[in-house]
């Protein structure tokens, strides 16, 4: 009917019905409302097509929408305002539009990368029934097509200011409503949350609620910086401490460890030490988790669990490390491992199983390695290891270190020269000297020209030059030829000098 009598109305006749029809637009259904709604905007669509304005280059914006659509300017599309009055291009028409129209306001206009314009759209959604405003700004806004490239800066904006207005509303909220806020609405939001706001929206959540908002954040988990990850996680172990003392399990005592694991935590559980999972979930006290542990959860379990004694214990470890990318597990592990303030007794047996496997995975990576890496290897992460370090393997770490890197290593072995056995001290005293053999047979000293003799013999042999024949010496440092080198030199070596400079 709408269609008919517009046909062949001029402007102000239109304008005549469309006044007529909004004084009854509460008195139609929704569905009545946007299908005239369309008809309205096709009318001014075919005017401005034809060259008319109608009215859209006299009247201010706000009596142009009036008159134009009435109270059914609600149903029609920011872009097509924009089509058929140019007014609409600029942020101007922000407080005269509905929501819908402002979400597409801040998708057409770039808002989603200008804080200045952010804030101009959130201090028109605070305005009237501000939470009303703000849920049906993120529908549209969540509805579009198009992907939400929203500056991080902007991000934070948004954020901070959606959050103040839907917290307070948090407890009248259901289960639908954080499914629906915190899965869709807030989704492109959320690397936003801080470990306040967590803290804040979980205060009065029950379990299956708590689940809803761990899985949309571990969705967003990888755009997250570092420390929002890891603050976030504090926050959900803080929960779920606090139910267990309340006397609620929050799923520990039905789901299967790796299924509570991942509602509970969702990809935050890489930050949670594994006490405190021990603590929160008794399954946590065998090693039937260890699958699903993180590397360094796997460290504190083997530290807790008596497995530096058992190499039944160990090797399973060693399973779990081996999966995925091996060097990187086997370093997170040993970091964490030599970080705790515990002291390392490792069994004898247990300790030469763990550096067996470990050897065989980062040997690998040898060719790669630069300074840093092998101090960081032989003075900290393999430390508690070096007593049961093999000739064969010592042969093939120093392979092709350059003097200094040779260097690193002897000293980190001379450190923990008492704890290995005397035939240990022997075979690598042999290892040691065959690289300086061959470094001099190169024509490189290693320091030989340049330190004292008791320096050189430090760096080049640390404790195990007590086992280097004196004509060894000598033939690799011509500096052991006089009578110099004798307070540094070993019972046996003052011997066989003896014997020698009597020649």
């Amino acid at each position: 009917m709408l269609q008919t009598a517009t046909l062949n109305t001029v402007c102000n006749e239109y304008h005549v019905i469309v006044g007529a029809l909004s004084n009854v637009f509460e008195q139609m259904t929704l569905l009545r409302q946007q299908e005239l709604a369309q008809v309205l905007l096709g009318y001014l669509k075919q005017r401005h097509a034809s060259g008319s304005t109608c009215g859209s280059d006299t009247s201010s914006l706000s009596a142009w929408l009036e008159e134009s659509f009435g109270k059914f300017s609600i149903y029609v599309d920011y872009k097509d305002l924009r089509e058929i009055n140019t007014g609409f291009d600029s942020f101007e028409a922000l407080d005269i539009l509905s929501t819908s129209q402002v979400a597409q306001l801040t998708l057409e206009s770039g808002a989603l990368n200008s804080a200045a314009l952010i804030n101009m759209v959130f201090e028109r959604l605070e305005h009237g029934n501000s939470f009303q405003n703000i849920e049906e700004f993120f529908v549209t806004l969540t509805q579009t097509s198009q992907d939400l490239d929203i500056n991080p800066v902007v991000r934070d904006i948004m954020m901070n200011r959606t959050f103040t207005i839907i917290s307070l509303h948090f407890a009248d909220f259901v289960t639908d409503d954080w499914v629906s806020w915190f899965t869709v609405k807030l989704n492109p939001l959320l690397p936003s949350l801080t470990a306040e706001m967590l803290q804040t929206a979980t205060l009065n959540t029950v379990c299956n609620e708590y689940h809803v908002i761990v899985g949309a954040l571990s969705n967003v988990f990888e755009q997250m910086t570092l420390l929002r990850q890891q603050e976030l996680a504090q926050v959900l172990l803080g929960y779920l401490k606090q139910r267990h003392a309340s006397g609620s399990t929050c799923g520990s005592d039905t789901s299967s460890l790796s299924a509570w694991l991942e509602e509970s935590f969702g990809k935050f559980s890489i930050y949670v030490d594994y006490k405190d999972l021990r603590e929160i979930n008794t399954g946590f006290d065998s090693f039937e988790a260890l699958d699903i542990l993180s590397t360094s959860q796997v460290a504190q379990l083997t530290l807790e669990s008596g497995a530096l004694n058992s190499a039944a214990l160990i090797n399973m470890v060693f399973e779990r490390l081996e999966h995925g990318n091996s060097f990187q597990n086997i370093e997170e592990f040993f970091v964490t491992l030599t970080q705790t303030s515990q002291d390392l007794d490792i069994n004898p047996v247990v300790r030469d199983i763990m550096m067996n496997r470990t050897f065989t995975i980062i040997s690998l990576h040898f060719a790669d390695f630069v300074t840093d890496d092998w101090v960081s290897w032989f003075t900290v992460k393999l430390n508690p290891l070096l007593p049961s370090l093999t000739a064969e393997m010592l042969q093939t770490a120093t392979l092709n270190t350059v003097c200094n890197e040779y260097h690193v290593i002897v000293g980190a072995l001379s450190n923990v020269f008492e704890q290995m056995t005397l035939l240990r001290q022997q075979e690598l005293a042999q290892v040691l000297l065959g690289y300086l053999k061959q470094r001099h047979a190169s024509g490189s000293t290693c320091g030989s020209d340049t330190s004292s003799l008791s320096a050189w013999l430090e760096e080049s042999f640390g404790k195990f030059s007590i086992y280097v024949d004196y004509k060894d010496l000598r033939e690799i440092n011509t500096g052991f030829d006089s009578f110099e080198a004798l307070d540094i030199l070993s019972t046996s070596q003052v011997a066989q000098l003896t014997l020698e400079s009597e020649r």
